[in-house]
């Protein structure tokens, strides 16, 4: 199973997935991608993460891994992009609608 970044804000118990790590041949992460499609690739995920950097603003900001031991806490937040039936928020409801 690979390990998934999300960019959380613990203050409003919300989430954005950012994908799976990229690395460079020194093994720096460069950037993320999703299935297939790398971040920069991502038009509707790239607005997504503007729009949750805007709303978010002034609030904690992390990064956390999917394997990180935090991650259980994290998994029970709203998360943009994730599944419906978990309450999640679908990024194009996202995009169009503020949240609150």
């Amino acid at each position: 199973m690979s390990i998934s970044a999300h960019l959380v804000c613990p203050n409003r118990r919300l989430s954005l997935r950012l994908g799976k790590r990229l690395r460079d041949e020194d093994g720096k992460v460069f950037g993320f991608s999703v299935g297939s499609i790398d971040s920069w690739e991502d038009e509707q995920r790239s607005r997504a993460l503007w729009k949750f950097l805007a709303e978010t603003s002034g609030e904690e900001l992390v990064v956390v891994f999917s394997d990180d031991e935090q991650f259980d806490t994290v998994a029970e937040y709203r998360e943009i992009g994730g599944q419906i039936e978990d309450g999640d928020i679908p990024i194009e409801d996202y995009l169009r609608f503020p949240i609150d």
